[in-house]
């Protein structure tokens, strides 16, 4: 696998040489305070996938309130330590009744810290109702994922250059394959994270354990539901962002999937419709979507009653 990687990043560097020139004589870019290599930027304003020797090196950018959370909040605190990644902050309020329920997972939108006000107002609620709460932080994606998932996402628009065929499509092949590298980094990263949070309720004796993904969370919880251990035994998305993956794609990557899933959408949102007729061609058999009257972007705001709707599902089961 080290081998194909290596020969995969050799020949996007020499495809990047020979067909954009022109970064050549662009100069250094500009320093704007980011950590990202200055190769990834550069694929990123071009709208290419970096090359795939940058895969482990820039496909998030660190979160910096970690250790302010930590400071500020140490009787909630746990650092978890994902397997052969860094140790990543979480929050946990234990339940609030003499026996609890089990253990909810609680993953930010993108751009949200662990303490963020929506999942703030989560965690307390579930812990009120016996539920011991977990919140991780998700960061803002960088430039290069970003481009990645654009390159590669269903809805984006094919190449009708006039160049030579056979050329163009063995460069887009090679930038898919960096691409693909990229978000399979990405999502190795956050499954290990996920991994490491049901692993802390496991190793405390919880025999129930809930992932709940926010916004873009949500993709993050979907791809990690086939791999997940049976412990976990309900998964919700709240105002779930899938970027731009189809319902179909979605469907196919949940193929089968026995986890009942609860799919809290905004009430004025749209694609649910498609998400339940492709989950059911998919067989993906326990799936429920429920409206709730909250904006795309939920807020603290919107706590209560997004709690509300996941409390009665979770009594229901």
């Amino acid at each position: 696998m080290a081998s194909k990687q290596h020969y995969s990043a050799l020949q996007v560097v020499l495809a990047l040489l020979v067909a954009t020139p022109v970064l050549a004589q662009n100069g250094d870019p500009a320093d704007n305070g980011n950590q990202a290599p200055e190769n990834g930027t550069a694929a990123a304003d071009q709208g290419e996938a970096p090359p795939a020797e940058l895969v482990q090196r820039i496909f998030i950018r660190s979160s910096g309130d970690a250790g302010a959370l930590a400071q500020q909040y140490p009787h909630l605190a746990v650092w978890l330590e994902p397997e052969d990644e860094p140790r990543v902050l979480a929050l946990v309020e234990q339940e609030a009744t003499a026996r609890p329920s089990g253990g909810v997972v609680i993953l930010a939108g993108e751009g949200q810290s662990a303490n963020d006000g929506l999942l703030e107002g989560l965690r307390s609620r579930l812990s009120e109702a016996g539920w011991a709460a977990m919140t991780l932080g998700l960061e803002q994606p960088s430039p290069s994922l970003e481009a990645a998932r654009e390159r590669l996402a269903d809805t984006a628009p094919a190449d009708n250059g006039d160049g030579d065929a056979e050329a163009d499509s063995v460069m887009i092949d090679v930038n898919d394959e960096a691409a693909r590298d990229l978000l399979e980094a990405h999502q190795k990263t956050l499954g290990a994270r996920l991994a490491a949070a049901v692993g802390w309720f496991t190793e405390k004796q919880y025999q129930r354990v809930v992932l709940v993904g926010v916004g873009r969370g949500a993709d993050e919880v979907r791809a990690f539901l086939p791999d997940a251990p049976a412990v976990v035994s309900q998964a919700a998305w709240v105002a779930a962002d899938f970027g731009g993956q189809s319902p179909a794609t979605i469907g196919e990557a949940l193929s089968g999937e026995t986890t009942p899933i609860l799919d809290l959408y905004p009430s004025r949102g749209g694609g649910v419709a498609g998400r339940q007729a492709a989950f059911r061609r998919s067989g993906v058999k326990a799936y429920r979507a429920q409206s709730v009257p909250v904006p795309a972007q939920p807020t603290g705001r919107d706590a209560g009653v997004i709690a509300n709707r996941l409390l009665g599902w979770l009594g229901k089961s």
